[in-house]
């Protein structure tokens, strides 16, 4: 591996393990980094420089994720299976998890790197939408959210 690939790697491994977490689940986490891995290794001597590292690393990652579901067929998280208010509601992080988990994969990747602080245009240049979609879309997965798991008080 050559030192400008692991450099990149290692600037955005914390990252790239949470996509793949989130994306294959603990079972197939590494198959996942490792294939995201090969595909940066085979496309960084294309990057252009027409978007940041950081907004060509996640399109990769992302891109090579949502290949590696279809591929896989996996089946949705036993935790998207859970209806709401069955998990533990003392957790928020269980609520986000079971939430994310039940997304399609597109509304995921929003999420995901909307949580990871990446801004509307960032979000949109890594997944091919447009700034508009990506507000849409957000704005949609937190009603949702809302809909779902925010009782009324």
């Amino acid at each position: 591996m050559n030192q400008a690939l692991e450099q990149v790697i290692r600037d955005h491994a914390g990252r790239l393990r949470r996509i793949a977490r989130q994306y294959a689940g603990e079972a197939d986490e590494q198959d996942l980094l490792q294939e995201i891995c090969l595909a940066l290794w085979r496309g960084l001597d294309g990057f252009e420089g027409r978007s940041s590292l950081s907004t060509w690393v996640f399109r990769v990652a992302v891109n090579t994720a949502l290949q590696f579901v279809r591929k896989r067929q996996l089946p949705t998280s036993p935790l998207a299976c859970e209806p709401p208010g069955s998990s533990d509601v003392d957790d928020p992080m269980s609520l986000l998890q079971a939430f994310v988990a039940g997304l399609d994969p597109v509304n995921r990747a929003v999420l995901l790197l909307d949580l990871e602080g990446l801004g509307r245009q960032q979000i949109a240049d890594v997944l091919g939408l447009t700034p508009g979609a990506v507000a849409v879309r957000m704005t949609r997965l937190k009603r949702r959210f809302e809909d779902e798991y925010v009782e009324d008080s």
